[in-house]
């Protein structure tokens, strides 16, 4: 029996029926990222490891409409966006974008002082070019590999997901008493980076900082100005065919290019 659908939903709330709803999704989200702490601490990995990604699928809604609710136009202005509400794969291809983007600053953070202490007055391209040129193609090498995980555990979350909670057989039994600490802590250590990474992002928008305030309004410019709302759209496509998961291909097409790079 599916559930019962009213005038209002996720697609049809104003700005400020969004402002209400992302703090209930992001309140379920922290409460499902706490209960699987209290199952791990007791032995049921399986179980906190599938509370975990529920977690994140709470979080990925609650980012979207936390977005509209403060002026972005996803829901409006991005074609299949109301997939996200329905569709397992889509919000595990939101985690993904934002779990790359919050090791690239992460990574930002810590290569900041390192670049201005290095090349601070001393900066020469033709005397340093090799240098630079080794110490990227170094980076690219390194955390090309580090996305190419993401994007395969990502891409495998929903069988996690219900491996955490199910028994199934699938050429031998598959139960959630055989889902380790290992599996749990590698999923934790993915979703507590991601779910930082969300909860600064929305706490920004109640920044009084000009600099971070101002940020945000030029972002919601290039969404409408650079298309973004469209080229969104149009990687939403790809997530619609149901026996198809393309961040398998994508994993693929990062493996050969890799494999290009200069070791």
């Amino acid at each position: 029996m599916s559930k019962p659908k009213g005038d209002k939903n996720y697609m049809t709330l104003n700005k400020t029926e969004c402002l209400v709803a992302f703090k209930y999704l992001q309140d379920n989200a922290d409460s499902l990222f706490n209960d699987a702490s209290t199952l791990a601490n007791s032995g049921s990995y399986g179980h906190a490891t599938s509370l975990l990604i529920h977690s994140t699928e709470e979080y990925m809604k609650a980012f979207i409409i936390c977005l509209d609710g403060n002026g972005f136009q996803f829901r409006n202005r991005v074609p299949g966006i109301d997939n996200l509400f329905v569709n397992h794969k889509l919000r595990y291809g939101l985690a993904l974008i934002l779990t790359l983007l919050a090791i690239l600053i992460d990574d930002f953070k810590v290569l900041l002082p390192h670049i201005q202490k290095t090349y601070k007055l001393t900066f020469d391209l033709k005397r340093d070019k090799e240098q630079i040129q080794n110490e990227i193609f170094s980076y690219m090498n390194l955390r090309i590999q580090t996305a190419n995980q993401e994007v395969r555990w990502f891409s495998e979350a929903e069988f996690l997901r219900q491996d955490g909670l199910y028994v199934d057989y699938v050429d031998e039994i598959r139960t959630p008493l055989r889902i380790t600490k290992t599996n749990y802590d590698e999923t934790l250590l993915r979703i507590t980076r991601l779910r930082a990474f969300i909860l600064d992002y929305i706490s920004s928008f109640n920044s009084e900082e000009k600099i971070i305030t101002q940020g945000l309004e030029n972002l919601k410019v290039q969404f409408s100005v650079e298309k973004w709302y469209e080229k969104i759209g149009r990687l939403i496509e790809l997530f619609k065919d149901n026996n198809k998961n393309p961040l398998v291909d994508l994993s693929t097409l990062i493996s050969k290019f890799s494999n290009e790079l200069p070791n």
